[in-house]
């Protein structure tokens, strides 16, 4: 089950460690609260849009998959 998730989304769970990596570092080496939060969030904004971005291309590339598929179906069929 874990092989296949990450096998799907390899990109998603690298920039997912290298966030929480980021964040423990960040709360590690910062003793002040406020410069804490000021540094973590862009670390979740960026990881959340980096998996929008992610989660957007591979719709479109399943998509465009598809229509290929069809294209070459239909033309199977036609010289037939």
């Amino acid at each position: 089950m874990w092989k296949k998730i990450y096998s799907e989304n390899k990109a998603i769970v690298w920039a997912g460690v290298a966030a929480i990596v980021g964040i423990v570092a960040v709360l590690v080496k910062v003793p002040d609260e406020v410069t804490r939060f000021t540094l973590i969030m862009p670390i979740f904004a960026g990881f959340i849009l980096f998996s929008i971005l992610m989660t957007a291309d591979e719709e479109l590339e399943e998509e465009t998959e598809g229509q290929i598929s069809k294209t070459k179906s239909s033309k199977k069929s036609s010289k037939k």
